[in-house]
This record gives C-alpha cells, structure tokens and sequence, in this order.
C-alpha cells in the first residue's frame, strides 16, 4: 500500500501514506473503504464490510468528520477488507465509549463466526472475556498460563462476595477474607469458602444494604496469577 494514489477529488492525500495510523480526514469513508478493497482480490463488499462495523449510514462522510469512536471502528474495519484468514488487533477498543466499543466487538464476532481467527492483544479484560476462545497470560514474557477461557478462570479458586453499603476496615480483618477491594458503593470481598464468609458476616452483624457471590472474573484470575496468589 506504499503507492502514489490519490484521494478522489483531493489532490494533497496522495502524500498520505495510508499505512498511517491516521486516516486522511478530507476522504469520504467510501471512497477510502473502496481504496483499500482495491488492493485484494476478493474484498469483502464495501456496504457489508461498513453495515457489519454499524458504520453504513456515514458512506458519504468525510473521514475527518467522524467521531473518535467511528473513526476507530473505520480503522478495524479496513483490515477485514480482504477477507483475511486472520487479523492481529492490538488494544482495538481503548478509548472507546460503550456504544462504539459494542458495535466493534459485534463486528469481530461475525468475522469469528465466517471462519476467520483474531489474535487480540489487550489489558482490557472484559474486552477478553467478551471476545476470546482461548487465553494466554503474559506476565514480563513469560507465559502463565494458556488455555480455553473458562479453564483460566476456573484456575482460581477464590470467589468474589460484592457487598452494597459496607465498611472496608470493618470487613477486611474477617478471618475468610482473602483480599479487600472496594468502590464508592462496593466493597469486594475474595475468599476461598463464600458459604463460610457469609456466615461470619452474619455472626458479626455486618452492616450491609445488598449482596452478590459469584466466581472469579479473567481479572481476578489474571490478578491472581500476576501476583502469585493461591490457585486450584
């Protein structure tokens, strides 16, 4: 793609190389989907490559008046125009809103499910855990463990018992408490035997609104692992 070729109608994009992580404001999104198409020989359709990333009602947009948000699901978008049997995404959502962040990841799901693999590297663990199949912690190049998403997560024995409306300090010195996070609402609670922490909240009269126990998230099991917590 290290070619002379110029925008239509813009005679000063050719300077840009479209290798760039910015893309050429003055460009309409159509006329540089069709660009990138130009290069494969059996692209995907450029209104099913823009409906797939919910970006086919701005064809007639100029690149540079799009949203961050749009304009990054534009980028994702452009390295599918191939038809690639797989993609490498690096971080490919941060920064991103809800919204935008949920049409992006709705658009890698379809090409997951036409038979294409991603290779997603990120420190947004839910953005795994909503994507991935398989899962491989790093931690300083070394491999902690590798495995389907639910095998990561079941590595780590500790549950996390979320309590509304508690005290931090008067909850973290219970003896089944393992570790103490806590929010402006929250209070989260990792222990290794929940059914034993909710009994000795009760035999303490804890103070509490509301209460949640569920098993361990791919952050916890990431956090655990990374630090060398005890695992099953």
């Amino acid at each position: 793609m290290r070619g002379k070729s110029e925008a239509p109608g813009d005679s000063h994009c050719h300077r840009r190389d479209p290798q760039e992580t910015a893309l050429p404001d003055a460009w309409r999104v159509g006329e540089l989907v069709d660009f990138i198409r130009a290069h494969f020989p059996e692209p995907v359709g450029a209104q099913e490559l823009l409906s797939q990333f919910d970006l086919a009602d701005l064809t007639d947009r100029q690149v540079g008046g799009l949203s961050g948000g749009q304009q990054r699901r534009l980028a994702v978008a452009l390295s599918f125009a191939g038809r690639p049997q797989i993609v490498f995404l690096d971080e490919p959502t941060t920064g991103l809103d809800v919204e935008a962040r949920r049409a992006l990841w709705q658009g890698i799901r379809e090409y997951h499910q036409q038979g294409g693999t991603v290779l997603l590297t990120s420190h947004y663990l839910e953005e795994i855990e909503a994507l991935a199949e398989r899962v491989i912690v790093i931690d300083h190049g070394r491999v902690l463990t590798d495995g389907p998403l639910a095998e990561v997560r079941s590595l780590v024995r500790l549950k996390r018992v979320t309590l509304t409306g508690a005290n931090a300090g008067a909850v973290a010195g219970l003896s089944q408490v393992h570790r103490v996070e806590s929010d402006s609402d929250h209070v989260h609670l990792f222990t290794a035997d929940a059914v034993r922490l909710v009994q000795e909240l009760a035999t303490t009269h804890t103070t509490f609104t509301d209460i949640e126990i569920r098993s361990a998230s791919l952050e916890d099991a990431f956090l655990a692992l990374t630090s060398g917590e005890q695992a099953a």
